[in-house]
């Protein structure tokens, strides 16, 4: 990880060339993708995409749905443009936004998914933004978030691992002379513990790691009580 700062969406973009090699062979493997669209409920027909990139968790989601209607939203132009040439006759409604602001509305979607974006924000950002989530879906609907989370599993103390990253980026955007409040691309993976937590404070009735490789987690939270 390189130490100077770049704002998020130039990161991505200027990026976008290697990304899928990175994530299909490095960063969750292929199956962190292919696997997500198993947790979908039966009855699937809309769902919302954050950070949607080049949509690798998409070709897994239309074997199953062929004609599940997509919201994709991401800050990066150059990946939407590569999604849109990959999926050229689905349904999918692509937006050049940010996902912190952008008005989900209300009970729209029977599933959202966020796969391996939310690892650059603190708690109370991602606890707002889950209120949204939870808000977003159907009385029936889940959220699913496949990312780059610490576990006790892997780290002695994950709390420990993750106040350092939180740290780190705050010393490097003093040393920089960031000062701005714009976004920066920066690794903060959250303890999973923290993740679920943060999940239930957001409203969700049920919160279940669904799988795991090494650092990459996949945790699947109900808007209703499955038991």
């Amino acid at each position: 990880m390189s130490d100077k700062l770049e704002e998020m969406s130039a990161f991505f973009n200027s990026r976008t060339e290697n990304y899928n090699t990175v994530h299909l062979e490095h960063v969750g493997g292929i199956e962190s993708k292919q696997i997500i669209a198993s947790f979908l409920p039966e009855h699937t027909k809309a769902i919302i995409d954050f950070g949607i990139g080049t949509g690798l968790e998409l070709e897994a989601i239309f074997e199953r749905f062929p004609n599940c209607e997509v919201t994709g939203l991401d800050i990066a132009q150059n990946m939407l443009q590569l999604l849109r040439k990959r999926y050229p006759e689905n349904k999918i409604d692509l937006h050049l936004a940010s996902y912190l602001d952008f008005d989900f509305g209300s009970e729209l979607y029977d599933a959202a998914l966020s796969v391996m974006t939310l690892h650059h924000y603190d708690h109370e950002t991602k606890t707002d933004l889950y209120r949204r989530i939870q808000s977003c879906i159907k009385p029936d609907g889940v959220y699913i978030e496949c990312d780059y989370m610490l576990s006790e599993h892997e780290y002695e103390n994950a709390q420990e691992m993750e106040d350092f990253y939180f740290r780190e980026y705050i010393r490097l955007k003093g040393e920089q002379g960031i000062t701005d409040n714009r976004e920066y691309h920066y690794d903060t993976p959250c303890a999973v513990e923290n993740q679920i937590k943060m999940l239930y404070d957001a409203g969700f009735s049920s919160v279940k790691e669904r799988w795991r490789k090494g650092n990459t987690v996949l945790l699947v939270a109900y808007k209703m009580d499955v038991g």
